[in-house]
């Protein structure tokens, strides 16, 4: 039996309605948050390089399915390949990590793209149909009151 409880997950966000965090302290915040709720990090961050999504889903001891992190990587690949094709959507060099629980995908000169491309993500990686249960360092212990 499931230890975690989901709830509160959006399934997905818009692109206006996507966190963003300004500055350090500001996510670190958010993430110590995500902890404390067992809910899911998911943001758009700024740095001086520009503009960064960061998914983890360890915070809610889920992680995505490997079909659908195989969706999720096909997706960022053809969604980042149409922003660096466009001439009109400015980026510096972007890359990205696309993990099972933990991801990113770097840098975005403009907020707005980074928001647009950080819904595509959102839709698939908040999805709770498309988690299972970690397996590592994100399992913990069930505590004696949610074992009742």
């Amino acid at each position: 039996m499931p230890y975690r409880v989901r709830s509160r997950v959006p399934a997905g966000f818009d692109p206006s309605d996507v966190p963003l965090y300004e500055d350090q302290q500001a996510r670190d915040d958010a993430y110590y948050e995500a902890e404390a709720e067992s809910t899911p990090f998911f943001a758009v961050e700024r740095y001086e390089e520009g503009y960064a999504i960061t998914y983890d889903l360890l915070p809610a001891g889920y992680e995505l399915s490997e079909p659908m992190r195989k969706e999720l990587n096909e997706r960022v690949t053809r969604t980042v390949e149409d922003v660096v094709g466009d001439e009109a959507l400015a980026t510096v060099e972007v890359s990205r990590s696309i993990g099972a629980s933990l991801g990113n995908v770097s840098f975005f000169q403009r907020e707005a793209t980074a928001r647009d491309v950080a819904a595509v993500i959102s839709r698939l990686v908040l999805a709770e149909e498309n988690w299972v249960e970690a397996d590592g360092p994100g399992d913990l212990p069930p505590t004696e009151v949610q074992k009742n």
